[in-house]
């Protein structure tokens, strides 16, 4: 066999190997640039809720309203957008319950229909002191949600000074919001 013969040979293994390294390469990078979801920043940190009309929803009376931030006013309390259809939602069920015992929490129902919504609040627990519905999702794309959960606190002053992306778990919970309610 030639010399050529053996190049002609060795290129589709050493084209194959060298695909296999840039890819591996770029996750890397992709993995290290995305490693925790804090990493998404919200431009509203610092700056002031939305003003956006939020339907209420209530199982229990019949109500035709809109939430009022105002009934919050001077308190700390957090935003959570969730879902029935949501699986981490449910995932971080019994953290959001946990939260509710500090501080109010509005819900914001995101694109879900409220029969699967009360079944939802029924078997995993409703900590919300007012559910909103977003059943088109643009009060999600006046907060820059990118997807459900996501959970924001707002300061006594109604400013919005933190912002998590994805399931609240006990380690967010306890490290990064807990400091933020002293």
């Amino acid at each position: 066999m030639s010399y050529n013969v053996k190049i002609i040979k060795m290129l589709p293994l050493t084209l194959f190997f060298s695909i296999v390294l840039v890819s591996g390469l770029v996750l890397y990078q992709v993995k290290y640039d995305l490693k925790d979801t804090k990493e998404l920043k919200s431009q509203l940190i610092g700056k002031s809720i939305p003003l956006i009309s939020i339907p209420e929803i209530n199982y229990y009376k019949k109500i035709n309203k809109n939430i009022n931030f105002d009934d919050f006013k001077n308190n700390i309390f957090a935003v959570n957008f969730f879902a029935s259809w949501c699986a981490p939602c449910r995932i971080e069920a019994p953290v959001v319950e946990e939260l509710s015992k500090f501080i109010p929490i509005i819900g914001i129902a995101y694109k879900d229909n409220a029969k699967d919504n009360k079944k939802f609040l029924n078997d995993y627990g409703n900590p919300y002191d007012k559910i909103g519905l977003d059943n088109k999702g643009k009060i999600a794309i006046e907060w820059g949600v990118y997807g459900v959960p996501e959970t924001f606190l707002i300061n006594r002053d109604g400013i919005i000074i933190y912002r998590h992306a994805g399931p609240l778990l006990y380690d967010v919970y306890k490290t990064d919001i807990l400091p933020l309610l002293q």
